[in-house]
């Protein structure tokens, strides 16, 4: 079995690193995913997806990626509970594995699995 996603957009809000408790660096970022299939008005609805972008990763879209910028993304998607108002609330958060920056002058790739570059 797997566990995965893989989701190309565009970058709708600005890129911030920051760092957690635990002096781990994490960036949100929010893309913007376009449907493959057309609405009842004819046109193509935008679904907003938040992903979190841990350590390694993190680092690199800070250094490229900017708000509108190209993007493919590969993770996994892990539940989290939460509970609010003594009611328990399961979300899914989804989190990079694997950036690859889609840029007018090329690709390149980052995997936090890897800790590896590839230019193409």
């Amino acid at each position: 079995m797997y566990n995965y996603f893989m989701l190309i957009g565009y970058v709708v809000n600005d890129i911030e690193l920051k760092e957690v408790a635990d002096g781990k660096k994490v960036v949100k970022l929010r893309l913007a995913v376009k449907r493959e299939f057309q609405n009842m008005d004819g046109g193509y609805d935008t679904d907003f997806i938040n992903i979190s972008v841990w350590e390694y990763l993190a680092e690199h879209a800070v250094n490229y990626l900017k708000k509108g910028a190209r993007v493919a993304v590969k993770g996994r998607i892990c539940p989290k509970k939460e509970t609010k108002n003594d009611v328990s609330v399961i979300t899914n958060e989804l989190y990079a594995d694997r950036l690859i920056f889609l840029g007018e002058t090329g690709t390149k790739e980052f995997d936090a699995e890897a800790s590896k570059t590839k230019e193409e």
